[in-house]
């Protein structure tokens, strides 16, 4: 694998970012936190669950954890964006674990594209919540954590009112392509191999691997450890099973097949992240 797929995040992300030029993600990945994202100048590419979308100004996505993606420059030669990476633990230092729920519950993986005056008004809460994240001292945390929540407020109120025209359409990759990671995502268990995905689309191995990297980002291999890694990523976070029956769950061979992928790409053991994971768990509250 190129990188980490990966990419975890205890405390809020707020970033900002001018590209003057063109820039692509070297691999797909997915988080463990929600991930609010706003087109401010340019396009960008992103592809998201099968689908390519363009991004434009006053374009916004959010992706719930968990969600494999990509993002790439194709159409333009900068771009200018912010990102929001929301780990739901984080909430908790102002909202109960139910209000966090009912308030999380409104907001699903989608792509909107706002009207200006909707952008503008978003754009602000995003610079708000970049002021805050600088800040440090006596309840900046808190501070943060308060302008985060009325900036997802907002997009739920987005969310109830937009139509089917305010959704982005995306343009489809080659739906041979489509085919094979539909296949992959339902069929991580088994044993799936490179010449067994282009046999099912009757194409070449070369000619599939180009298609195949060009739609999606990663090698045949890469997404498929990508897909197989974050479901025992939350296996392991979400479940007691042992790691031998998280192994045969998602693909893989053996424990030790398990570990070794897993290394590779998270830099720890599954029983090293687990362990860490679990320590830094909050208290339940009463």
């Amino acid at each position: 694998m190129l990188h980490t797929a990966f990419e975890p995040y205890e405390e809020f992300l707020v970033e900002y970012i001018r590209k003057p030029e063109k820039s692509d993600m070297k691999v797909q990945h997915y988080h463990d936190t929600y991930e609010i994202y706003l087109q401010i100048s340019g396009d960008r590419t992103l592809i998201l669950n099968d689908v390519r979308y363009t991004l434009r100004p006053g374009d916004l996505y959010i992706l719930k954890p968990f969600e494999i993606h990509y993002t790439e420059s194709r159409e333009s030669d900068s771009y200018e964006r912010y990102i929001i990476n929301l780990p739901v633990p984080v909430l908790h230092s102002l909202l109960t674990e139910g209000e966090t729920r009912l308030l999380l519950h409104k907001l699903d993986s989608c792509v909107l594209h706002l009207s200006d005056a909707q952008a503008a008004e978003v754009l602000e809460h995003f610079k708000k919540a970049d002021a805050c994240h600088n800040r440090s001292g006596f309840l900046a945390e808190k501070l943060l954590c308060s302008v985060i929540l009325q900036l997802l407020v907002l997009l739920g109120e987005l969310l109830e009112d937009a139509g089917a025209q305010d959704t982005l359409d995306g343009k489809s990759i080659q739906p041979e392509i489509v085919s094979v990671i539909h296949y992959i995502n339902t069929h991580y268990q088994e044993n799936i191999t490179l010449d067994a995905a282009a046999g099912l689309v009757h194409m070449s191995r070369y000619h599939f691997c180009r298609l195949f990297g060009s739609a999606t980002g990663a090698t045949f291999l890469e997404y498929l450890y990508n897909v197989r890694l974050s479901k025992v990523h939350q296996l392991l976070l979400d479940t007691r099973l042992p790691l031998s029956q998280i192994a045969e769950k998602c693909g893989f061979t053996s424990t030790a097949h398990l570990s070794r992928v897993f290394r590779d790409a998270y830099g720890v053991s599954p029983r090293e992240f687990r362990k860490s994971a679990a320590e830094k768990e909050p208290p339940e509250q009463q």
